[in-house]
């Protein structure tokens, strides 16, 4: 079966006729989305464990407890510590549950597809990719309601719950439509399908600046954290629930790097600011990570130029998005608009998903300045990718006239 999208895309969708199901289609769903959550309480749970393992004193019910709970705070939720409360998100361990999850919200899918004895029409296919998600959801959501009750946060952790439901709904709707390919097939406007190349291209050169940024500072900060690290004094436990915990808060620390170069800053406390004119600290928790963290004072005016990466990021975006759609000035223009529009979008809602707290006092604020980041790295990522197209526009229009004058 092939579905023409446009003179240069044909996409192939696979004929499912004569393949079994190796699960019925509500086991394989619900059973999988439990599953995804087991996983991933799992893995919360084995890295708690081996930091237990340097405080054995502490009850095991009280580790199981703290496990759970932080679980819920992977899902969005909120993890008490003595009198305070956690509540950022490790990004890590979120993204790849979403990504297990969806892997299992395409597999639900196919067995509902396999299931089915006829070729069912576009509006089935429809209520099957939700009602597969529905399932994922469900069977999820459920584990977590169970580890909530188990630790006591039944009632006030609704964040958790609530986070656990978006996120293994929306992964699952994402993997079941993947599976399908009928949307994806579908024939969308060129220049949308060029813009949405755009914007990962912008997304991949957000990713690569954000690291670039990020390693300069800890090359930069290397003996700060050294010697917070030695003041700290690690044992081998202790190591390896640190190294799992900057894993866990690396899209985190990215996104804080990305709010600094392109945004309005980020804060690691009430009153603080991190940007690329000035640093207002005052005192710090002695966490390693934060000896990358520059001294207090106005910065260095050369820090400025740093916003032509934002720049860059959106004239990336911008071409690829120009150069992927097949028409006129005006196409290539949408294109980079679309594309400089999503890859903004992409970027204010990492920054979001990157910020929480540490505590309920002075550090139950830390993350990007999220309107100023916004209200600066947006239109520098739109105006730039449009300037992109702007250029591809022109020197298409050129070469077509050249090309008629020469016939």
């Amino acid at each position: 079966m092939q579905l023409q999208v446009d003179s240069a895309r044909t996409i192939r969708i696979p004929h499912l006729e004569g393949d079994q199901p190796l699960l019925p289609w509500p086991v394989a769903a619900i059973g999988g989305g439990l599953l995804a959550a087991l996983a991933g309480c799992l893995v919360v749970a084995g890295i708690v464990f081996v930091g237990w393992l340097s405080a054995i004193a502490i009850p095991v019910a009280d580790m199981l407890t703290f496990a759970g709970r932080g679980w819920l705070l992977v899902n969005g939720g909120r993890l008490e510590l003595g009198a305070g409360e956690i509540t950022l998100v490790p990004l890590t361990l979120s993204l790849g549950v979403a990504a297990l999850v969806g892997w299992i919200g395409a597999f639900g899918y196919r067995q509902a597809r396999l299931s089915s004895a006829v070729e069912p029409a576009p509006a089935r296919r429809s209520l099957l990719i939700l009602a597969t998600a529905a399932q994922v959801a469900l069977g999820y959501t459920a584990f977590t309601t169970g580890v909530a009750w188990g630790v006591g946060e039944l009632t006030d952790g609704w964040a958790g719950l609530v986070g656990a439901a978006g996120l293994s709904l929306g992964a699952a709707l994402i993997g079941a439509v993947t599976a399908d390919g009928y949307l994806l097939a579908a024939p969308w406007p060129g220049w949308l399908r060029a813009g949405l190349r755009g914007a990962g291209a912008g997304v991949l050169a957000l990713v690569l600046l954000a690291a670039t940024v990020l390693l300069i500072a800890v090359i930069q900060g290397g003996g700060r954290i050294q010697s917070l690290e030695d003041s700290i004094g690690f044992d081998t436990g202790g190591v390896v629930v640190w190294g799992a915990l900057l894993v866990g808060y690396l899209p985190n620390l990215l996104g804080w790097a990305l709010s600094w170069v392109i945004g309005g800053g980020f804060s690691v406390g009430s009153q603080t600011l991190v940007s690329l004119w000035t640093t207002q600290l005052g005192m710090v928790p002695a966490v390693p990570i934060l000896g990358v963290l520059p001294g207090d004072g106005p910065a260095d005016p050369w820090l400025l130029s740093w916003l032509a990466a934002g720049v860059l990021v959106g004239l990336i975006a911008g071409l690829v998005g120009a150069r992927s759609v097949i028409g006129g000035p005006a196409s290539a223009v949408a294109a980079a608009g679309c594309a400089g529009v999503f890859a903004g979008a992409v970027f204010v809602i990492w920054l979001w998903l990157s910020g929480g707290g540490l505590g309920v006092l002075r550090m139950a604020e830390l993350g990007p300045r999220l309107l100023d980041s916004a209200l600066i790295g947006v239109p520098l990522l739109v105006l730039s990718a449009l300037l992109s197209g702007a250029v591809v526009a022109v020197v298409r229009q050129l070469s077509d006239r050249r090309a008629s004058a020469a016939s």
